[in-house]
């Protein structure tokens, strides 16, 4: 044995010492093949870790100790393990060195692990709890890090926690020792996972320590103890995240707390950024806490002058500044914004005022960050936005200019059809800045473009010829990444301009086929995937008669970008594909073979690296031992394969969709793929691989050629079998993924996904998951979805009309579902719509934001509609709701109010006649100069189905002017069907103020039918038959000298 300890500690000496990687090599695999194939090596390594005078070796040979033990430990004899027991106490207790010492503490737990549930080790707990009381300090040190380094891998000592923490509450405040108050509060942060909510008096005991904790942390922060102060932070910010309210009754005094060290510029960045992260999360799940506090109007006015202190030169470095808008930023997004905007904007306001240059940065910036949370609540004020940006695009300093672009792409982008409205000052600002010197004007002014560019529609023709000049000489001669930008940018006009980009085409191919070819680095790479992609939206520009002579070129330069080490130029490929597909439809098929293997192989890949211990050579560092400290592989997530996953998803979706029968063959592997990324760490993999399922089953229904569905259950018209086989594995999935789902985005994205595949196939899809699908919606209503979970605390639900953007973005997409699913059900829904019906009518109040009280009108009318005479025993109800909302102060209200008036009047059995005049009267206004035209589209489609219900109930000749005035519908050509329809009723019964203003009819008649989308085919028919009557009955009409002359062949 002894020959044995001296060869194995000689070959540790060897792996620690030596020079020589070859040596090392040698030494590393004797140890796995001579030294630890025996269980021998146990009571080795404890030998060495007691007697070696190197600390290097006692450190090694405890790290390894503790990895051996747990292959060995039940393979030795209990006499040999009670040995190994005692020593290691005994030498834990003589070691004065820190790193031999905690990772002999970690083999301990490792022990403790495998002996402690068996009650095979009773004297530890003994141990510990006599060192942890003995006047020695070292050995107080000695037993509170055993503790914690337990709690690291078991929750054996779970059930001892009333003691554990008494003990805490005494070591936490030790009289002698950062050490082991530092190592106390880790320790309360590993015991913290173990205590349930239920268990208010640990919970409270808990709770008690936490003054003491912050005691710690600012202690380490005085003695500038920086690496004792991050684990300090590490555990406040674990803490956050766990649903017992160990913060609950100290959020308040916590929040004041690091938003002081946030804002302290003696601390060191790294500290700052750590108090400011805290702030961070407790936004995130501490939300409704801060709420009821008010809390938010302090943290935002401590960040602005955060935000406006000197950032580092290198762009990816954080800095306080950094963290601070990334705060206010989440701040917006998770927070009602009637409770951020006003104060930020008050910052803004004082800050654009200044002569600081910083404080212009930071208002630019602020407002940049705000935008994404706030978009329903800023629109009012978006032109007094706009001249505020404008004015930081004319700003004298340069960083200000380059922070203004940034918000004029957040507005870009939230608000397109606004943006476009001011191409005519807005883009010559951003050409100007595109000839800027300083690169990051030109970076940012490119990004701004292609902002712009997503949502200028038809207004682009007019710049093209600058435009495009501007971009090929930027292409030209640009540098990094700003070059990439400026391809972007080029891909956006093409996608903005359509076939008018075609004169620009040869040009713009000649210098994207060579970007498409590049390859040796980084930067290379990322031009080419720009390219790929912006290929596809030129593609789609200039359609694929412009294109095909370059098909096979662009695609087998594509392909072979899918085998690059590049997942952003796979990516690319997979956009390009879809773009592609889209243009070539069936044409695309025999790319699918080389696809479809490398989109599978993606979906597949593995995104987590293990961190292999790093310390076999003994140089750990600080206070630690340098290991992970479980006995699992400490996993590290690596997000661009996740992003890879997210677009291989939807390429699929996307080359079913456009391939059809054609990518049959690859159907049955990619479901299994899609239905295992349903629980993927990521919620755009999560969102993608939903969106794919439901647009299989979308376009299976529309491969299946069924006839069209019929509304009610039991299903009348039932689904082909392949639908109904997929159909069967994807609407479980889906419902089993929604209960656990945390993500409020995905939840929204199955919503929409779901109301688009209900309205094409019909209530076949959901027949047989109508009650669970019922049952998650009404816990959307109710604010019980798992995925908004933090809108409650430990006092319940915050009674508040506010809610955050993106809350209330859910609660939409749930009432999109009600409609929906009451137009596939019909009067079958009558049951659903008596739990959904109060929900929904809850949201309409003036204390409600307008995209809530529209919402809400909306949701009643498309139910109203589905539920046809089922809506009687609702009228009561949704009427007088929709006669207020007939005046609701926005036109969108308004116009959602008119829909679901109409419909109510036509499906109703409830008469409702004597309220007619009521009606007319509030809908009057609504043929008046109204600034939002589906406002008047949906009064002519009230008074179109009131007539047609009960005509005797509508002074028809008095109503009728004001009616055909405002013929024909501008926007909303889905009343177009009922507005005919009941004109062409009043002309089969010879009315006759119709028959006085014929002239006036046949000219709209005329203009309708002169365009292919605004009436549907049975409507255009009947106008044609009508028409024809008329010619034959009333030849002084003239219609075969008009221009209706056309349709009566």
């Amino acid at each position: 044995m002894e020959q044995y300890v001296a060869g194995l500690e000689q070959t540790l000496q060897q792996v620690i010492f030596s020079n020589d990687s070859n040596q090392i090599k040698e030494a590393t695999k004797a140890l796995s093949s001579q030294f630890f194939a025996d269980a021998n090596c146990i009571p080795a390594l404890v030998h060495i870790i007691q007697a070696s005078p190197q600390k290097e070796i006692r450190q090694l040979a405890a790290v390894e100790l503790r990895k051996q033990i747990p292959g060995w430990w039940q393979k030795m004899g209990e006499d040999v393990r009670t040995t190994v027991k005692a020593k290691l106490l005994e030498i834990i207790l003589s070691e004065q060195e820190a790193l031999p010492r905690h990772a002999t503490a970690r083999a301990i737990a490792t022990v403790g692990r495998l002996e402690i549930p068996s009650n095979a080790w009773n004297e530890l707990p003994v141990f510990l709890f006599q060192c942890c009381s003995s006047a020695n300090v070292g050995h107080r040190e000695v037993g509170i890090y055993v503790i914690f380094a337990i709690f690291e891998v078991t929750d054996a000592f779970a059930d001892n926690s009333r003691q554990l923490l008494e003990l805490f509450s005494r070591t936490i405040v030790d009289p002698d020792s950062q050490t082991i108050r530092v190592t106390t509060v880790q320790a309360l942060g590993k015991i913290a996972d173990f205590i349930e909510e239920e268990q208010k008096e640990e919970v409270s005991m808990f709770a008690a320590l936490i003054p003491h904790m912050v005691n710690v942390l600012q202690q380490c922060l005085n003695d500038k103890d920086e690496e004792s102060a991050s684990k300090c932070f590490d555990v406040f910010d674990a803490l956050l995240i766990l649903e017992a309210p160990f913060l609950t009754k100290h959020i308040q005094d916590l929040v004041q707390f690091f938003l002081n060290i946030g804002s302290n510029k003696n601390y060191e960045a790294v500290i700052r950024i750590q108090g400011l992260s805290f702030l961070m999360w407790s936004v995130v799940y501490k939300k409704t806490k801060l709420q009821r506090l008010k809390l938010v109007t302090p943290i935002i006015q401590a960040l602005m002058p955060i935000a406006a202190e000197e950032e580092p030169e290198d762009a990816d470095e954080e800095s306080p500044a950094r963290v601070a808008i990334k705060v206010i930023n989440v701040l917006s997004t998770n927070f009602p914004p009637q409770q951020v905007f006003p104060v930020a904007f008050e910052g803004i306001l004082v800050y654009m005022a200044s002569e600081n240059q910083l404080h212009r940065k930071a208002a630019m910036l602020t407002l940049a960050v705000l935008v994404e949370g706030s978009v329903d609540f800023i629109r009012p004020k978006f032109n007094e936005l706009l001249m505020i940006v404008s004015a930081g695009l004319q700003d004298q300093v340069a960083s200000v200019r380059c922070t203004a672009l940034m918000a004029l792409s957040a507005f870009a982008e939230e608000f397109d059809q606004e943006i476009a409205e001011n191409h005519a000052t807005l883009l010559p600002s951003v050409f100007n800045l595109m000839n800027e010197p300083n690169p990051e004007i030109t970076k940012e002014a490119c990004n701004a473009l292609d902002a712009i560019l997503e949502g200028l529609g038809e207004n682009i023709h007019q710049y093209l010829p600058v435009l495009m000049e501007k971009l090929l000489h930027m292409l030209d001669h640009a540098k990094g990444e700003t070059r990439a930008i400026v391809v972007a940018a080029i891909g956006s006009a093409a996608h903005a301009s359509g076939s008018e980009f075609t004169p620009y085409f040869p040009e713009v191919m000649k210098r994207l086929q060579h970007l498409m070819t590049l390859r040796s680095n980084d930067e290379e790479l990322m031009l080419r995937a720009v390219s790929t992609d912006a290929l596809g939206a030129i593609a789609a520009a200039v359609g694929k008669e412009a294109f095909r002579p370059y098909l096979d070129g662009l695609m087998n330069l594509a392909m072979e970008g899918l085998l690059l080490d590049s997942n952003r130029l796979r990516e690319c490929g997979y956009y390009f594909f879809g773009g592609i597909a889209q243009v070539f439809e069936d044409e695309f098929s025999p790319y699918l073979a080389g696809i479809m293997p490398q989109l599978i192989s993606s979906c597949r890949l593995d995104e987590t690296a293990t961190q292999f211990d790093s310390e076999e050579n003994g140089n750990g560092d600080g206070d630690d031992d340098g290991e992970d400290t479980g006995e699992e592989p400490n996993y590290v997530i690596r997000s661009a394969i996740a992003d890879e996953k997210e677009v291989a998803a939807d390429t699929i979706g996307e080359l079913f969709r456009h391939t059809r029968s054609a990518f049959l063959p690859y159907v049955e592997e990619s479901v299994k793929e899609l239905l295992g990324l349903l629980e993927h760490m990521s919620e755009g993999v999560r969102k993608a691989s939903s969106s794919a399922l439901f647009a299989f089953l979308r376009t299976f229904y529309g491969l299946s050629n069924s006839e069209d569905w019929k509304a009610g259950l039991p299903v009348a018209v039932p689904l082909h079998d392949n639908v109904s086989q997929l159909n069967a594995l994807v609407m479980p999935a889906i419902l089993s993924a929604l209960e656990d789902e945390d993500d409020k985005m995905v939840v929204v994205q199955i919503c929409q996904e779901m109301v688009e595949t209900v309205k094409l196939c019909g209530p076949g899809i959901v027949a047989a998951h109508i009650v669970n699908i019922a049952e998650h919606t009404n816990q959307i209503f109710e604010k019980k979805a798992f995925c908004q979970q933090e809108l409650a605390d430990d006092e319940g639900l915050l009674d508040e009309d506010e809610q955050a953007e993106f809350d209330a973005l859910l609660i939409s997409s749930a009432a999109d579902l009600v409609g929906a699913l009451s137009a596939a059900l019909g009067e079958s829904f009558v049951p659903y719509a008596k739990v959904f019906i109060p929900h929904i009518a809850k949201y309409y109040k003036k204390s409600k934001p307008s995209s809530e009280r529209s919402m809400a009108i909306g949701c009643l009318g498309e139910t109203a509609a589905g539920l046809l005479g089922g809506v009687t025993e609702f009228t009561e109800v949704i009427f007088p709701i929709a006669l207020k909302a007939l005046a609701d102060e926005e036109a969108e209200v308004r116009s959602n109010a008119a829909y679901t008036v109409g419909v109510l009047c036509q499906n109703t059995n409830l008469d409702i006649s004597s309220q007619y005049p009521t009606i007319l009267t509030a809908l009057y206004p609504l043929f008046q100069g109204q600034n939002l035209e589906n406002a008047t589209d949906n009064a002519c489609g009230a008074v179109a189905r009131m007539i047609l219900k009960n005509p005797n109930a509508v002074p028809v000749d008095q109503v009728l002017p004001v009616f055909v005035q405002a013929l024909p519908l501008k926007r909303d050509f889905e009343e177009n069907a009922v507005v005919y329809k009941m004109l062409f009723t009043l002309i089969r019964s010879q009315n006759t103020w119709i028959f006085s203003n014929m002239p006036a009819l046949l000219t709209i008649f005329a203009g309708v039918l002169s365009k292919e989308d605004e009436l549907k085919p049975h409507t255009r028919t009947e106008m044609i038959e009508i028409i024809k009557a008329l010619n034959t009955e009333l030849p002084a009409l003239n219609i075969s000298a008009s221009p209706l002359s056309v349709y009566l062949q």
